[in-house]
């Protein structure tokens, strides 16, 4: 089963959840991990159960990693990447790849639900650092790089929320200036100003920790 199970904001999921989350067929035509995004989102429009296994199995870390960077909770993080997920698999009959890349569309519709969650409350803060880094063999220097990163957790959440979800698009994702502004419904113009004030700020902030 691909999809951690989860507490998950919509009172729908449960039921959901229970419909998607199957063990993948041994006996199936093909080999759905040789597909592309596009033909597996395709597959799992028309009902193919293994296809969206394997879009899970492919974005379900990503999108933990995401999730957690914008809200700062692990749990949380679980209940909205799982909700992106069932979103996924409800609307698959309505994407369209002329539009986005797969990749763009779930983004898009994992940010909407970063951002309406952040809406709602005010920021929280990381007990650990969510990055995982390697740790080195001297106790000072590990304490030091420990401290550094739970300042750069910090002042990530301290960004402006359109400054925050473009900061770890482009930067931890791997986005493109294109692709972080489809995600976001702005021009590509405004995604690169968010990130020249979020480098900005976060400079300001760290030398002032």
């Amino acid at each position: 089963i691909p999809l951690q199970k989860s507490k998950c904001p919509n009172a729908n999921c449960s039921a959901d959840a229970a419909n998607i989350m199957v063990e993948r067929n041994p006996a199936s035509e093909t080999n759905d991990s040789n597909l592309t995004d596009e033909q597996l989102i395709a597959r799992t429009g028309r009902g193919d159960l293994a296809a969206f296994e394997c879009l899970v199995e492919r974005y379900q870390q990503p999108a933990l990693r995401t999730a957690r960077r914008f809200v700062g909770d692990e749990h949380e993080a679980e209940d909205l990447a799982q909700e992106a997920f069932l979103q996924v698999f409800r609307h698959a009959h309505r994407y369209k790849p002329e539009a986005a890349s797969f990749k763009t569309w779930f983004y898009t519709i994992l940010t909407n639900l970063c951002r309406n969650t952040l809406k709602k409350k005010n920021p929280s803060y990381f007990a650990e650092p969510p990055f995982e880094l390697a740790t080195p063999d001297d106790p000072a220097r590990a304490l030091e790089l420990r401290e550094r990163r739970r300042a750069l957790s910090r002042a990530i959440l301290n960004l402006p929320l359109n400054q925050r979800l473009a900061f770890v698009l482009c930067h931890y994702e791997q986005f493109s200036y294109a692709e972080a502004a489809l995600s976001l419904d702005l021009s590509v113009k405004a995604v690169e100003s968010l990130l020249v004030r979020a480098k900005r700020k976060l400079r300001e902030e760290l030398m002032g920790a």
